[in-house]
């Protein structure tokens, strides 16, 4: 019997989809337990704002197609069967697709657990993250642990702004959904 499932898919863009998955033969609190597979059928480019996170780190793989990605600065490009990258807190990071062409890239937080499944849950309950709900992005950031990475490069500016439009937005926008 399979012990990997698939919790939920959400539609996070054109031709984009994720899919919140989890193995249940991994303890609770193993990185192996819950995975978010990124698909991007190339339709078009993936393109994720850069951002960071101050209370968990991200291991990502690609497991089909290539993605361009930017740590602290630095451009790689990842293919399939590359190693897994490891992006640690506090480190500004983004992730890019290629027009034309099929990725699929996989997530894992760390510390493990069920809450970044609940953040991409949330920050994508409208589709792809875009201005027509930016309230709604500033508001799931600021539950989530992401910060968009303002062009300032301070990150004491960076938590200022979620924290306050963010926390803002928290008086008129819907709660975040604590199930999937």
């Amino acid at each position: 019997m399979d012990s990997v499932k698939t919790l939920k898919v959400l539609n996070i863009g054109k031709g984009q989809t994720m899919e919140i998955k989890i193995d249940e033969s991994q303890p609770e609190d193993s990185v192996l337990r819950y995975a978010m597979d990124t698909i991007s059928t190339g339709e078009e480019a993936l393109d994720t704002p850069p951002h960071w996170h101050k209370n968990h780190d991200e291991h990502f793989s690609v497991l089909e197609g290539r993605l361009e990605f930017t740590l602290d600065g630095k451009e790689m490009i990842i293919k399939a069967g590359d190693p897994e990258t490891f992006v640690p807190r506090r480190k500004v990071h983004q992730v890019k697709g290629f027009k034309g062409e099929r990725l699929v890239f996989r997530e894992r937080p760390d510390p493990a657990g069920m809450y970044k499944a609940l953040f991409f849950n949330d920050v994508f309950a409208y589709g792809s993250i875009g201005p027509g709900n930016i309230w709604h992005t500033l508001r799931a950031f600021y539950d989530g642990d992401a910060y968009i990475a303002l062009p300032l490069r301070s990150q004491v500016v960076d938590q200022v702004f979620i924290t306050l439009f963010g926390g803002l937005a928290r008086l008129f926008v819907a709660k975040k959904e604590e199930t999937l």
